[in-house]
């Protein structure tokens, strides 16, 4: 149970060296933005990296030091994810085709 915590927070901090190394030495808090079209949204900031680090650190590292590297890069795979995610056409049943 220990070495749980210990590559959870391996991970996060690989999280929080992602976010550091993305911001130039800062960390985005979060905050809510609005996108040019008007929609408002919740930005996560460094927060999600964090998380994510932690929770793909845990699922893949056995060792703090590979959770640490798996915090790391999982925010960036995490992050190219998301966006080519955005671009998929998604069909949902019942909208814009007259059901």
């Amino acid at each position: 149970m220990e070495l749980i915590i210990i590559i959870a927070v391996a991970g996060a901090v690989g999280g929080l060296v992602k976010s550091l190394v993305e911001q130039k030495g800062a960390i985005a808090l979060p905050g809510i933005e609005i996108a040019q079209d008007g929609t408002k949204y919740i930005h996560l900031g460094g927060v999600a990296n964090l998380v994510i680090g932690a929770a793909i650190a845990v699922l893949t590292a056995t060792t703090p030091a590979t959770a640490l590297f798996a915090g790391i890069s999982s925010a960036f795979l995490a992050e190219k994810a998301l966006e080519r995610a955005k671009d998929l056409p998604l069909p949902i049943t019942g909208i814009g085709k007259g059901y």
